[in-house]
Formats: C-alpha cells, sequence, structure tokens
C-alpha cells in the first residue's frame, strides 16, 4: 500500500494518476486484502467510492474472490429490482424520505424507526425494505463499496470506524450542487423582517435572541442585494456592508433554526404526515428561503470573504414566474465529503485522468503523485480528421432545415458503411464478441443502431465507460465524435467547484473557445499540428479537458490496449479533431476514408460488377444504369478499405457467375460475403429477377440439406434444364431471323405484274 499510515500529525492523502487498462483497480483490490490481512487498519473498514453500482458490484465479487467480506451500500432512491416488481426501490415509500427532507429532518428515525418515551415508532415496511436489508451486512463487512454521490451525505450508523477511505475514477461531479440553476433564493425571501427571520428552540418556542442576530446579518445583506446588480455578489461591497466570515457562518448555524419541528414519525399516515409540515411552512406564496439553501449561501459569502474573491456561487439573475420576473441569487457549490464515510483519515485516490485542479478543492491536503502509465506496443491508432460525427451532422434536432436534415441521413449512412467495413475487417479476431466496439454521443449511437449495426458490433455512449472492463478483448474500437459542453456551461462548474469567478476566455466566435496549436504525437517521431479548444482559466480548463479529451481517454481504454500481445492486438479508429495523450499511427482526412457508394455496397456484403444490376439491385445509391456506370469508372479512388473487396483478403469472401434470364443477357461476376449474405442465388433472385445461370466459382457454397447424391442429380437436372431452355431460345431466335431474312429476300425480287 503506498500509504503511511503512522504518518504525523496528519493522515496520508494520496491522489494517483494511473493510465487506463494497466490494472490499477485489482491491484487496489490486493493490496486492501494484504491491509486488512495485517490488521493495521485494527478492525475499522475500507470505504471505496465508485462512479456507478454496477462497478461496486463488479468490485464486490473481486473481493469475494480474495476472500474479503464486501457489500455494496445503496441509497433508498436507489433500484431493488425483484422479478414481481423491476420498478421497486430500496425504500418501499420514498415519499416518506422526501417529506423528511423537505423540513430537514434526519430521515432515519423521521421515516424508518424510532423510539420516543418509551415507544417505538416503525415504518410498516420496515422489516421487507431493502435499504434496511443491507445493514447487518453492512455492519459485519471489511470493505464497504457504494456510489461517489453516497459520500456527499450522511454515513449509516451501522458502518461504524473507517480506516481507509478509496475514490476509485473521478468523483468530482457528484460533489456539486446547484449546477442545473434551480438552487434559487428570492430576494423577498432574503428581505429581514419576521416572517423571513423568526427563529425557533428545539421545543418550537420562539428564540427572540437568535431571531435578533439572523435579523441583524439579514439587514447587511440586504444592503448589498437592494442595490447590486445582475452577477456575482461583490466581495468588495459585502465587505463594506459589515460583513465578515465570522458573522456568515454564525448566520448560516441560525438559518437552520427557523425551521420548526413538525413532529412526523415512522408509520404516520400520510394524510396526518403532510398537514403537520404545511403547519411548520408558509403558505403558498408568501416569502420563504429554504433554511438549508439559506445557510449554503452564508457559507459561499463566507469563503469569498476569507479569499478575497466574489461570490462566484451566489449570482443576481431575473427568472420568470407565473407572475412575471422575479430577482433571485442562483446559487451553485461544493459538497464536501462526509466524515462519517473517512474524510477526516487516510485517503487514496485513483483516477485515469486525474486533474489536481478538481481534486485539491474536495480534498486540500493532498499529494498528487507522478503519472503511472505503461507502453502500448501492440495498439494501432489511425486518426480521421473533419469526419461529420458531431451531433449536429449526424442527429440535427427537430427544427433543422430540410437540407442539414439530408445531409445527416448522408452522413449516417456514410458512417453506417465504414462501421460495416471495419467490422467485416475484424470478423473472428476477437476471442469473444463483439468484434468492433463503437463509442459516441447517446443520439448518435441511438440513430446508428437504428439503421441497424453488424452482429459482432456493440455500440455504446460517453458518459457510461468508465471501469468498465468487458470490452477487454475486442479486437477493434471506433470513436466517433466527442463531448464538449459550451463554455458558459463549464465556467458555471467551474464556479460550483471554487466558488471563485472564472477567468473571460473566448475566442474568435463570442460564445466559443479560444483556439491554441495541438500537435498529435505521431508513432514515428512527428507530429500533425492542427487547432484545439482550450479555456484561460486553469479550473473551467480542467472541466472542459475531463469532459471532453478525458473521455476520449476512457474510451480508448475499454480496449485495454496495455494488456495486448502480438496475438490480440487492437486497432483503434478515432474519427475527431481531438489531439490526446496517445501515440498515433496514422492521420487521414475525412475525404480519404468516406466510404464511396461501392464501398456501401460492399458494406451489404456483395460487390457487384454490372452497371443495370447494380441500379436495379441499389436504387438509393445509383437512380439509373448510367450513373453507376460513370461511378464504376471511377472506382478505388476513395476506398481506404480496398481490401474488403479482396476475395484473397477476406476468408468469407466468395465470387459468382450468374447471367439474368432474358434475351441478350450475358454473364458477368459478382462477389459476396458469406458471413453477411449466406445464400448469394437466393439474394440476385430476390434483387434481379430469375437466373438463367448461377455458379459458384471460388469460396464455399451454401449448405445445402439435401444428401449429396441428390443434391448432384438436382444440380444436373438443373443445369440439363437450363441448357434446354437456352437451346430453345437460340433455335427461335435463328428461326426469327431466317424469317426475317425470307421476307427481305422476297421484298427484293422483281414483280412481275409491274412489269
Amino acid at each position: 500500500m503506498l500509504l503511511d499510515f503512522n504518518a504525523e500529525p496528519r493522515p496520508p492523502r494520496l491522489a494517483l494518476p494511473v493510465g487506463v487498462g494497466i490494472g490499477k483497480t485489482r491491484a487496489m483490490q490486493r493490496s486492501v486484502a494484504g491491509l486488512l490481512r495485517s490488521e493495521v487498519l485494527r478492525g475499522r473498514k475500507v470505504v471505496i467510492g465508485v462512479p456507478r453500482h454496477d462497478l461496486a458490484e463488479e468490485q464486490r465479487d473481486a473481493f469475494h474472490a480474495l476472500d474479503v467480506d464486501a457489500m455494496v451500500w445503496k441509497g433508498r432512491t436507489a433500484p431493488d429490482p425483484t422479478p414481481e416488481n423491476p420498478e421497486r426501490l430500496m425504500c418501499l415509500d420514498p415519499s416518506a424520505p422526501f417529506d423528511a427532507m423537505e423540513v430537514e429532518r434526519i430521515v432515519e428515525t423521521t421515516s424508518c424507526k424510532v423510539t420516543r418515551r418509551g415507544i417505538t415508532h416503525i415504518c410498516p415496511l420496515y422489516n421487507s425494505c431493502g435499504y434496511q436489508a443491507q445493514k447487518p451486512r453492512l455492519e459485519a463487512a471489511q470493505v464497504v463499496l457504494t456510489a461517489h454521490e453516497a459520500l456527499f451525505h450522511q454515513a449509516p450508523n451501522e458502518l461504524g470506524a473507517v480506516g481507509l477511505l478509496v475514490l476509485d475514477e473521478g468523483f468530482w461531479g457528484a460533489g456539486l450542487r446547484g449546477t442545473d440553476g434551480k438552487a434559487l433564493l428570492t430576494l423577498d425571501g432574503l428581505r429581514p423582517h419576521l416572517g423571513t427571520v423568526q427563529c425557533w428552540t428545539l421545543r418550537n418556542h420562539e428564540d427572540w435572541e437568535a431571531t435578533a442576530d439572523l435579523a441583524a446579518q439579514r439587514e447587511r445583506l440586504w444592503k448589498v442585494l437592494a442595490t447590486a446588480s445582475n452577477g456575482p455578489l461583490s466581495v468588495a461591497v459585502l465587505r463594506a456592508a459589515g460583513l465578515t466570515p465570522e458573522r456568515c457562518r454564525q448566520a448560516a448555524g441560525l438559518e437552520h433554526r427557523r425551521m420548526r419541528n413538525p413532529g412526523l414519525t415512522p408509520g404516520m399516515d400520510p394524510g396526518e404526515r403532510r398537514r403537520r409540515i404545511a403547519a411548520v411552512l408558509p403558505k403558498e406564496g408568501e416569502p420563504w428561503a429554504p433554511p438549508n439553501r439559506a445557510a449554503a449561501m452564508w457559507l459561499l459569502i463566507a469563503e469569498a470573504l476569507e479569499n478575497d474573491h466574489d461570490v462566484a456561487g451566489a449570482v443576481l439573475v431575473d427568472t420568470m414566474s407565473e407572475n412575471g420576473t422575479v430577482r433571485c441569487l442562483r446559487l451553485a457549490w461544493r459538497a464536501d465529503l462526509r466524515n462519517g464515510w473517512g474524510a477526516q483519515g487516510p485517503i487514496l485516490h485513483l483516477d485515469a485522468t486525474l486533474r489536481p485542479e478538481l481534486v485539491t478543492p474536495f480534498i486540500p491536503e493532498v499529494t498528487i503523485a507522478e503519472p503511472l502509465m505503461a507502453a502500448e506496443p501492440h495498439v494501432r491508432v489511425r486518426q480521421v480528421l473533419r469526419a461529420p460525427v458531431s451531433a449536429r451532422a449526424l442527429t440535427p434536432g427537430e427544427d433543422a432545415k430540410p437540407r442539414d436534415r439530408s445531409a445527416a441521413e448522408n452522413h449516417r449512412r456514410q458512417v453506417s458503411a465504414l462501421i460495416a467495413l471495419r467490422a467485416a475487417s475484424l470478423r473472428g479476431r476477437s476471442v469473444s464478441p463483439p468484434d468492433l466496439l463503437i463509442i459516441a454521443q447517446k443520439a448518435a449511437v441511438d440513430a446508428l443502431r437504428a439503421t441497424g449495426l453488424p452482429r459482432n458490433v456493440q455500440a455504446v455512449h460517453f458518459n457510461a465507460l468508465s471501469g468498465i472492463d468487458r470490452w477487454r478483448s475486442v479486437a477493434g474500437l471506433m470513436v466517433l465524435g466527442r463531448t464538449l459542453p459550451a463554455p458558459l456551461t463549464v465556467e458555471a462548474l467551474a464556479a460550483a467547484v471554487t466558488n471563485c469567478p472564472p477567468l473571460a476566455s473566448r475566442g474568435g466566435v463570442d460564445w466559443w473557445y479560444e483556439q491554441e496549436e495541438r500537435r498529435i504525437a505521431l508513432a514515428d517521431g512527428g507530429a500533425h499540428v492542427l487547432p484545439g479548444e482550450v479555456h484561460a482559466d486553469p479550473t473551467a480548463e480542467a472541466i472542459r479537458w475531463t469532459i471532453c479529451e478525458g473521455e476520449l481517454i476512457q474510451a480508448i481504454g475499454r480496449g485495454r490496449g496495455v494488456n495486448r500481445t502480438a496475438a490480440t492486438p487492437l486497432e483503434v479508429d478515432l474519427l475527431t479533431d481531438v489531439v490526446l495523450p496517445v501515440a498515433v499511427h496514422e492521420v487521414l482526412d475525412w475525404d480519404e476514408v468516406c466510404p464511396s457508394r461501392q464501398d456501401m455496397m460492399a458494406a451489404s456484403g456483395v460487390v457487384l460488377e454490372n452497371a443495370a444490376d447494380m441500379a436495379k439491385a441499389f436504387p438509393d445509391l445509383w437512380p439509373s444504369r448510367e450513373a453507376a456506370k460513370k461511378q464504376n469508372q471511377r472506382r478505388g479512388t476513395n476506398c481506404y478499405y480496398r481490401d474488403l473487396s479482396n476475395s484473397n483478403l477476406s476468408p468469407s469472401s466468395s465470387i459468382v457467375a450468374y447471367r439474368p434470364a432474358g434475351p441478350g443477357q450475358k454473364d458477368r461476376t459478382a462477389r459476396f460475403d458469406l458471413a453477411l449474405i449466406a445464400d448469394p442465388r437466393a439474394w440476385l433472385e430476390a434483387k434481379l429477377g430469375p437466373l438463367a445461370h448461377f455458379e459458384m466459382i471460388s469460396g464455399k457454397a451454401p449448405q445445402h440439406t439435401t444428401p449429396p447424391i441428390a443434391d448432384a442429380r438436382a444440380r444436373l437436372n438443373a443445369l440439363s434444364a437450363r441448357l434446354d431452355a437456352a437451346l430453345a431460345q437460340r433455335i427461335t431466335h435463328d428461326r426469327a431471323r431466317l424469317t426475317a431474312l425470307s421476307h427481305r429476300m422476297e421484298a427484293a425480287q422483281p414483280n412481275p405484274a409491274a412489269a
């Protein structure tokens, strides 16, 4: 283990950037198992935070294999499906916890079970509740796995003492509050008068001393709010109004005392519960600032005063309501990791895309270690620039112009063909399916699935990839596009992380990023230069990079390139203009890769040679024989995956000879991919009509269920019938020619009557 548990005077806290696929999670699991066996933790638990519950369950199974008692802790709103009720949640009465939170009560003692004055109040669903059923396992477990989000909420008492907190993958996003723009405080609710500052004792008696203290600080704040312009609250004006960090923190504590105790108990009738809640809340339409939210405001102001910067987490805005425009404070802030989960003890943070700017605000005294990376000699990366794979290029909105929708349809067809061709080149190369993994934005993935993906292809979307190991044996990865929010979104997230106004940063277009020169590192030592987005503010840039480049790195890492050998290479196609910290073997332009119409035809499993047949079989590609003939004349000028049309390089490829029935038809050839079109003759007859001749020239013929001798006789009979038909057709044709010649000769003879 990398942590020194005897460090003084502060517990050790280490953040370790580890490359994707190196095996950081498995190494951590083995280290934790050894740590527990060594008794260094003295019976205290290890808590491991992960992005999602499915990853927690994978780690639980891995710990069990190491003979470590591990369990997954889930919150009340987490799914707990059963065959009879797939929508079941951990808490069977979710309205009760929400009611408790509305009036800022402790959920466990308000909604689940509590003993007061010798009387036990209990929820009637307590004994069948999934949330309660996990508590005995929690008490006994050595390792507790939970989602990052849970670490920012109160830990259950049954957890006990924690000796080590492990944060696996990036966790900062789970600790942000108000980033949806809905954490608002109306100025009317903050105006200091008795109805908005009245404080109460624990027994619901008026606390006039606390009320006076809170009113004094609200008066100082109101002097600022009443005259301030829209935007972050000015630290200079707040200080001039007489506010100090100490006064703000005192006010934050007093805000909580504005909420009276409604006397809720577990098992209370829902109607009675709502009646009691209504009795302690203001009537609808009356000014009100929710105490928890108001307390968060004061803490943001205190932090800004201490660090001498404007309050980016508290911004004056105008919002629309049913009654018109309303002046509000819009809040966004960073929650703290809770002590009950081990936040005050030793911490180990592991992340492949770790950015110090997003770790130190949550763990101030953390040590950032040097990155641990590994070479990937058996990974080949091709990067395709200017590909039409953005959300707008593939999935424009409903209000898009007709020409944009038409262009998007063409782009989807091209990308689908590219995927099919790539899948054909990789078919059978993976130890287990799929052979090819597609990673793109969710809307693009849905659109590509709707058009139909090859059987050996799977598609997944960004933002749901970290930690997943199931695609470690794929032969190929294709990454389409990127995720990148607008600067305003990134700046709002940065403000929530730091509470400090981010530096202004705009490029040539006032709503987009600045551009700077970036260099793609080529495997041969060279570089390919292209522009890339950047934000001037360090925290905003860290967020932009994590969402964009970081997610692409996570995508590539799904193939576990570091574990590949010469026998199990990985091929990666990056269809994005983003520069990543990976060695690229080939940089191409979309024009070099964009599938031609022949490529699209090949992607369906067939390559026809005859222009008329091409137009008849693929009218969406060639509206006429002349169009197909012109395309044939340009063949080969734009086919990156030419080898897919080469039967010598495609083990499932077969050449057939055929001739459609009818006069004047000639023999022609076609190439079929039998993995996609198992019966070429049936396909040809479905597209072109009856055939006068068909023969498999190379490759395996379709499998027949009839005995070999009977099959041979049937083929001979069919051949004899086709020869008879051809001979009869030739005789008929010759007779017609002779008859026509006889008529012409008779017409040329002199007419005696005319003489």
